[in-house]
């Protein structure tokens, strides 16, 4: 889990390196089920403290208006078992567990589609559901993957691909913390017609394209860059949002497709940038009332 606050994220984990190393060695040594068993005493601990219930209230009270003091704890418990879970399954794939991809045929063939048009192509995605496991079945495309991912101090989680020792399976990764490098590094792979990979739901220290979006009754600020490069390239944006369906299964289905209208300096404009950036939000907020416990941003999205 991580740590957050009022306002501001932080991907800084709220357990210790020793702590995630005893789930490693307890699905190395014993297989996944004493890890699930071992999830749920962990995710009951950390409910019971204030601090940590406080970081999801923001977004639960939205979600459940109606609910209570007890009403929202109940909530909070699940969201939190909810993303220990998909933690927990990330780790399971990476030391060498089975993950079933049940990506609808329809998202699959679309995907070949967009990717066959030339211009690479942009998968945007959000903190939900199994949001790096899930993504799994794009590494079957035989199209390079790039994946823009920073880790911050303190964040000890590793993902599924850092479990495994082949270099060449892996994706590669953007490290947004040079927002020009990366910007540059992600026009390079779509031009040469690979995947990007970005979240769409978090706003980073130094991001300069941010547009505000209506999410859950109240603006929230999303990065612009994903828009931005789409209308300088010409390249299709596929939102494409994962879920977890049960032990180590999970789908990533394809919520819409943006083409931003094609555009020099102006598409860094608030008036280029809003209307697509808004349907990624509209899409987010579908899924969210569809799916309360599968949405991970815990702290204040609204007065970041």
């Amino acid at each position: 889990m991580k740590a957050g606050g009022q306002g501001r994220w932080s991907s800084r984990s709220l357990g210790s390196r020793f702590k995630h190393e005893i789930f490693y060695r307890l699905i190395r040594l014993a297989g996944p089920a004493p890890a699930y068993v071992l999830l749920y005493v962990v995710v009951f601990y950390y409910s019971l403290c204030p601090g940590v219930v406080r970081r999801s209230r923001p977004y639960l009270r939205r979600r459940f208006p109606a609910a209570g003091f007890f009403g929202l704890w109940r909530h909070a418990f699940r969201l939190n078992l909810s993303f220990g879970l998909a933690l927990l399954e990330r780790a399971i794939m990476g030391l060498g567990g089975q993950m079933e991809f049940e990506a609808p045929e329809e998202t699959k063939s679309l995907i070949e589609e967009l990717l066959n048009e030339g211009r690479g192509l942009v998968v945007l995605t959000a903190h939900v559901g199994a949001w790096q496991t899930g993504m799994g079945w794009l590494m079957q495309k035989r199209r390079p993957v790039n994946i823009v991912s920073r880790r911050e101090p303190g964040d000890v989680d590793l993902h599924y691909f850092e479990h495994q020792g082949q270099e060449a399976s892996r994706p590669k990764l953007i490290d947004p913390a040079e927002p020009a490098a990366a910007m540059a590094a992600m026009t390079a792979a779509l031009l040469a017609g690979e995947i990007v990979c970005l979240m769409g739901d978090r706003v980073r220290p130094g991001d300069s394209l941010v547009v505000p979006v209506s999410f859950l009754g109240a603006e929230i600020p999303v990065p612009g860059a994903p828009f931005f490069l789409a209308a300088r390239l010409g390249t299709p944006v596929a939102v494409v949002f994962t879920r977890r369906l049960g032990p180590l299964r999970v789908t990533g289905e394809a919520a819409l497709v943006i083409r931003p209208p094609q555009a020099g300096r102006a598409a860094r404009t608030d008036g280029a940038l809003a209307p697509p950036a808004a349907a990624f939000a509209g899409a987010l907020e579908q899924f969210v009332l569809a799916h309360p416990y599968q949405f991970f941003n815990f702290y204040d999205l609204w007065s970041a």
